[in-house]
Protein backbone atom coordinates (compact mmCIF):
# COMPACT_ATOMS: atom_id res chain seq x y z
CA UNK A 1 0.00 0.00 0.00
CA UNK A 2 1.48 3.32 -0.90
CA UNK A 3 1.93 6.16 1.68
CA UNK A 4 -0.02 9.55 1.16
CA UNK A 5 2.30 12.56 0.57
CA UNK A 6 2.28 14.87 3.87
CA UNK A 7 -0.24 17.34 3.79
CA UNK A 8 1.24 20.84 2.95
CA UNK A 9 0.36 23.30 5.81
CA UNK A 10 -1.87 25.95 4.86
CA UNK A 11 0.56 29.33 4.91
CA UNK A 12 -0.80 31.69 7.64
CA UNK A 13 -4.02 34.47 7.06
CA UNK A 14 -3.34 37.83 8.09
CA UNK A 15 -6.09 38.83 9.81
CA UNK A 16 -7.18 42.01 8.33
CA UNK A 17 -6.10 45.52 6.75
CA UNK A 18 -5.53 47.21 9.75
CA UNK A 19 -3.10 44.62 10.94
CA UNK A 20 -1.00 44.49 8.28
CA UNK A 21 -0.76 48.65 7.92
CA UNK A 22 -0.22 48.45 11.51
CA UNK A 23 2.68 45.72 11.37
CA UNK A 24 4.77 48.12 8.26
CA UNK A 25 4.02 51.79 9.81
CA UNK A 26 5.34 54.53 7.72
CA UNK A 27 5.45 52.47 4.61
CA UNK A 28 4.38 52.58 0.93
CA UNK A 29 1.37 50.18 0.54
CA UNK A 30 0.47 49.05 -2.84
CA UNK A 31 -3.00 46.96 -3.60
CA UNK A 32 -3.64 44.20 -6.26
CA UNK A 33 -6.79 43.97 -6.96
CA UNK A 34 -8.15 40.50 -8.28
CA UNK A 35 -4.37 39.21 -7.60
CA UNK A 36 -5.28 35.47 -8.79
CA UNK A 37 -2.56 33.01 -8.28
CA UNK A 38 0.12 35.84 -7.29
CA UNK A 39 2.06 35.78 -10.46
CA UNK A 40 2.25 39.44 -11.05
CA UNK A 41 2.75 40.67 -7.29
CA UNK A 42 5.11 38.01 -6.53
CA UNK A 43 7.47 39.16 -9.12
CA UNK A 44 6.37 42.61 -8.29
CA UNK A 45 7.63 42.32 -4.38
CA UNK A 46 10.63 41.12 -4.97
CA UNK A 47 12.35 44.61 -6.46
CA UNK A 48 10.00 46.39 -3.66
CA UNK A 49 11.03 44.87 -0.39
CA UNK A 50 10.00 47.98 1.97
CA UNK A 51 6.85 48.24 0.06
CA UNK A 52 3.98 46.70 2.12
CA UNK A 53 1.68 44.47 -1.12
CA UNK A 54 -1.62 43.50 -0.49
CA UNK A 55 -3.00 40.96 -3.02
CA UNK A 56 -6.56 40.43 -2.81
CA UNK A 57 -9.07 37.89 -4.47
CA UNK A 58 -11.75 36.20 -3.94
CA UNK A 59 -10.96 32.33 -5.06
CA UNK A 60 -9.53 30.56 -2.13
CA UNK A 61 -7.59 28.02 -4.35
CA UNK A 62 -5.91 31.26 -6.21
CA UNK A 63 -5.26 32.46 -2.91
CA UNK A 64 -3.65 29.61 -1.31
CA UNK A 65 -0.96 29.50 -4.59
CA UNK A 66 -0.23 33.26 -3.84
CA UNK A 67 0.18 32.55 -0.34
CA UNK A 68 2.81 29.62 -1.28
CA UNK A 69 4.20 31.72 -3.82
CA UNK A 70 5.06 34.65 -1.02
CA UNK A 71 6.30 32.29 1.23
CA UNK A 72 8.59 30.16 -1.06
CA UNK A 73 10.34 33.24 -2.20
CA UNK A 74 10.32 34.79 1.60
CA UNK A 75 8.57 37.95 0.37
CA UNK A 76 7.24 39.02 3.78
CA UNK A 77 6.34 42.37 2.48
CA UNK A 78 3.49 40.30 0.43
CA UNK A 79 -0.12 39.43 1.85
CA UNK A 80 -3.20 37.90 0.54
CA UNK A 81 -6.18 38.69 1.67
CA UNK A 82 -9.09 36.29 0.53
CA UNK A 83 -12.69 38.17 -0.44
CA UNK A 84 -14.43 40.39 -2.70
CA UNK A 85 -12.30 43.38 -3.07
CA UNK A 86 -15.54 45.94 -1.76
CA UNK A 87 -15.19 44.35 1.62
CA UNK A 88 -11.61 45.32 1.90
CA UNK A 89 -11.42 48.70 0.47
CA UNK A 90 -13.43 50.52 3.30
CA UNK A 91 -10.63 49.35 5.82
CA UNK A 92 -8.09 51.46 4.41
CA UNK A 93 -7.71 55.04 5.87
CA UNK A 94 -7.64 58.10 3.66
CA UNK A 95 -5.16 58.60 1.47
CA UNK A 96 -2.95 55.00 2.77
CA UNK A 97 -2.39 53.64 -0.41
CA UNK A 98 0.39 54.26 -2.96
CA UNK A 99 -0.83 52.08 -6.10
CA UNK A 100 -3.74 50.33 -7.16
CA UNK A 101 -3.25 47.30 -9.57
CA UNK A 102 -6.47 46.04 -11.77
CA UNK A 103 -5.11 43.60 -14.48
CA UNK A 104 -7.42 41.83 -16.73
CA UNK A 105 -10.80 42.04 -14.40
CA UNK A 106 -13.91 39.84 -15.47
CA UNK A 107 -15.14 42.21 -18.24
CA UNK A 108 -18.98 40.74 -18.02
CA UNK A 109 -18.99 41.40 -22.03
CA UNK A 110 -22.19 41.14 -21.88
CA UNK A 111 -24.32 44.20 -22.23
CA UNK A 112 -26.97 43.72 -19.51
CA UNK A 113 -24.02 42.13 -17.27
CA UNK A 114 -21.69 45.23 -17.33
CA UNK A 115 -23.21 46.40 -14.50
CA UNK A 116 -21.35 43.51 -12.55
CA UNK A 117 -18.30 45.53 -13.52
CA UNK A 118 -15.60 46.34 -10.75
CA UNK A 119 -14.44 49.39 -12.52
CA UNK A 120 -17.30 52.14 -11.74
CA UNK A 121 -17.60 55.49 -10.75
CA UNK A 122 -18.67 54.44 -6.87
CA UNK A 123 -15.41 52.15 -7.14
CA UNK A 124 -13.29 54.85 -8.46
CA UNK A 125 -14.31 57.45 -6.04
CA UNK A 126 -13.83 54.97 -3.20
CA UNK A 127 -10.29 54.44 -4.88
CA UNK A 128 -9.15 58.11 -5.44
CA UNK A 129 -10.05 58.74 -1.45
CA UNK A 130 -7.57 55.79 -0.32
CA UNK A 131 -4.76 57.04 -3.23
CA UNK A 132 -2.56 59.52 -1.93
CA UNK A 133 -1.95 62.76 -3.83
CA UNK A 134 0.48 61.61 -6.12
CA UNK A 135 -0.87 57.68 -5.96
CA UNK A 136 -0.88 55.72 -9.42
CA UNK A 137 -3.52 53.42 -10.27
CA UNK A 138 -2.48 51.00 -12.24
CA UNK A 139 -5.10 49.38 -15.33
CA UNK A 140 -4.84 46.68 -17.89
CA UNK A 141 -7.35 44.19 -19.72
CA UNK A 142 -7.84 42.76 -23.29
CA UNK A 143 -11.52 43.86 -23.51
CA UNK A 144 -11.36 47.38 -25.26
CA UNK A 145 -14.62 47.79 -24.80
CA UNK A 146 -13.86 47.92 -20.30
CA UNK A 147 -10.46 49.43 -21.15
CA UNK A 148 -12.48 52.53 -22.95
CA UNK A 149 -15.18 52.74 -19.66
CA UNK A 150 -12.50 52.44 -17.06
CA UNK A 151 -10.59 55.70 -19.38
CA UNK A 152 -13.88 57.64 -19.44
CA UNK A 153 -14.63 57.25 -16.02
CA UNK A 154 -10.93 58.43 -15.03
CA UNK A 155 -11.69 61.21 -17.31
CA UNK A 156 -15.28 62.05 -15.81
CA UNK A 157 -13.89 61.55 -11.96
CA UNK A 158 -11.41 64.82 -12.59
CA UNK A 159 -9.26 64.20 -9.83
CA UNK A 160 -6.54 61.86 -12.19
CA UNK A 161 -4.14 62.40 -14.94
CA UNK A 162 -3.16 60.26 -17.21
CA UNK A 163 0.25 59.30 -17.05
CA UNK A 164 2.70 58.45 -20.32
CA UNK A 165 4.67 56.43 -17.80
CA UNK A 166 4.75 52.15 -18.75
CA UNK A 167 2.86 49.87 -16.54
CA UNK A 168 5.20 47.98 -14.06
CA UNK A 169 7.17 45.49 -15.68
CA UNK A 170 6.09 42.18 -14.27
CA UNK A 171 2.08 42.88 -15.30
CA UNK A 172 2.52 40.51 -17.92
CA UNK A 173 3.62 37.64 -15.99
CA UNK A 174 0.38 37.05 -14.60
CA UNK A 175 -2.16 33.89 -15.26
CA UNK A 176 -4.19 35.94 -17.68
CA UNK A 177 -1.50 38.18 -19.04
CA UNK A 178 0.73 35.43 -20.09
CA UNK A 179 -2.21 33.54 -21.59
CA UNK A 180 -3.38 36.33 -23.69
CA UNK A 181 0.24 37.30 -24.75
CA UNK A 182 0.36 33.65 -25.98
CA UNK A 183 -2.73 33.91 -28.03
CA UNK A 184 -1.93 37.48 -29.60
CA UNK A 185 -4.26 39.25 -28.43
CA UNK A 186 -3.89 43.25 -27.78
CA UNK A 187 -3.85 43.93 -23.77
CA UNK A 188 -4.29 47.56 -23.13
CA UNK A 189 -2.89 49.77 -20.05
CA UNK A 190 -2.92 52.74 -18.33
CA UNK A 191 -1.55 54.29 -15.71
CA UNK A 192 -3.76 57.55 -13.84
CA UNK A 193 -2.26 59.60 -11.01
CA UNK A 194 -4.15 60.93 -8.36
CA UNK A 195 -4.03 64.89 -8.60
CA UNK A 196 -6.75 66.56 -6.80
CA UNK A 197 -9.03 65.63 -3.62
CA UNK A 198 -12.33 65.18 -3.83
CA UNK A 199 -12.83 68.70 -2.36
CA UNK A 200 -10.97 70.02 -5.17
CA UNK A 201 -13.18 68.60 -8.03
CA UNK A 202 -16.66 69.23 -6.07
CA UNK A 203 -15.42 72.51 -6.59
CA UNK A 204 -14.57 71.96 -9.94
CA UNK A 205 -17.78 70.76 -10.80
CA UNK A 206 -20.02 73.80 -9.13
CA UNK A 207 -18.12 76.03 -11.17
CA UNK A 208 -18.64 74.43 -14.27
CA UNK A 209 -22.58 74.17 -13.24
Amino acid sequence: MTAKPPAVPEPPVTASVRDLLAAFPGSPCEVEIGCGNGHFLASYATGRPGTLLIGIEIKSRRCRRAREKAEKRGLANLHILQGPAEAFLGDFPPGSVDAFHIYFPDPWPKSRHRKRRFFTMERLREMADLLRPGGRLHFGTDFFDYYLQAKVLVALHGGFDLSEEPAPGPVLSSMFGQRFVEANKTIRLFTAVRSRSADDQVQQQEHQG
